[in-house]
């Protein structure tokens, strides 16, 4: 197996997806990563780039550790059961066909349906002139608070990811605005109205979320929805 870390110079301006991909380890190899036993350093975990995984009865959002040409290591949010058939969506414009082959806690192992060319994973990251792919993104049903001036709006949330949110705000003055977010059970936070059309606006958070801590959020609402769920009454048919 030949791995290669992929590094370049510190720049304070970079964007941090283009930081994440670079603290990916590509193998150039058909294999699917294994775990090991020595646990990256946290600085490092924090820069790893994130997909939305999608399967038949589950999604979830996980950190890429180590991809080849056949397939990956992440780190989920929550445990899932390996054999599943799932997709992985890099971006808006790059989603893999792949199969859960094996699980370790959180850890996961994924099989491409086909083999990839690392070479074009690496140049779709690349935001192209005019075009820049829009990052996974966690399709999510919960309300939340847009506090806009001393304005408090209550919206209905569509998607989040680690870098922002998307809300259901009917009011399009709200465009370009700083509005500070407060989800059901996350801390408040910080951000932009980007863009508003057709009632939805996108909203840009000063300071990216933590992957752990977007972890814990939807660990807490899963605990929160099974609790709901076995306290409904069974219908029984007379």
């Amino acid at each position: 197996m030949f791995g290669a870390l992929i590094r370049r110079k510190t720049n304070p301006m970079s964007e941090i997806g283009d930081i994440a991909i670079e603290s990916t380890i590509f193998s150039l190899t058909t294999d699917v990563p294994r775990p090991t036993d020595q646990r990256a350093d946290e600085r490092l975990l924090a820069l790893l780039p994130v997909a939305r995984l999608v399967a038949d009865d589950w999604q979830d959002l996980c950190r890429i550790r180590n991809i080849s040409a056949g397939g990956m290591m992440a780190e989920a949010t929550q445990r899932h059961v390996a054999g599943c058939g799932l997709i992985i969506e890099l971006n808006s414009n790059q989603r893999i066909g792949g199969t859960l082959v094996w699980v370790r806690d959180t850890t996961l192992g994924i099989k491409f349906d086909q083999n990839i060319d690392i070479r074009e994973i690496l140049a779709n990251r690349r935001p192209r002139i005019g075009f820049r792919p829009r990052p996974a993104r966690l399709e999510i049903a919960c309300t939340a608070t847009v506090k806009i001036g001393s304005l408090y709006h209550r919206v209905e949330v569509r998607d989040v990811s680690l870098g922002g949110i998307k809300v259901r705000l009917l009011d399009p003055r709200c465009l370009g605005k700083d509005v500070i977010v407060t989800v059901e059970s996350l801390r408040a936070i910080k951000g932009n109205v980007r863009w508003h059309r057709d009632g939805m606006a996108g909203i840009v958070f000063d300071r990216p979320l933590a992957f752990d801590e977007l972890a814990e959020w939807l660990g807490k609402r899963i605990e929160v929805a099974s609790l709901r769920a076995s306290s409904q009454p069974i219908n029984r048919a007379s």
